[in-house]
């Protein structure tokens, strides 16, 4: 019985320290708002230049420049 107690409460503790070491190292895995999603906020702004060195930021503006 001890040992059953032991496992869970293990299981429990380190579940908990993976945990806090997605929110710190990638906060976005675990529904935090991190960096990225600053960034991206930020650009949904108006007035606010877009960043093109990422491929992702804004495909539709890329297709209109060709046209």
């Amino acid at each position: 019985m001890e040992i059953t107690i032991a496992i869970v409460v293990f299981m429990v503790v380190s579940g908990f320290g993976a945990y806090l070491y997605l929110m710190i190292r990638h906060p976005e895995w675990v529904g935090i708002t991190g960096d990225s999603a600053r960034k991206t906020m930020d650009e949904h702004q108006e007035g606010v230049p877009v960043d093109d060195s990422d491929p992702f930021s804004s495909v539709e503006q890329k297709q209109d420049k060709k046209d």
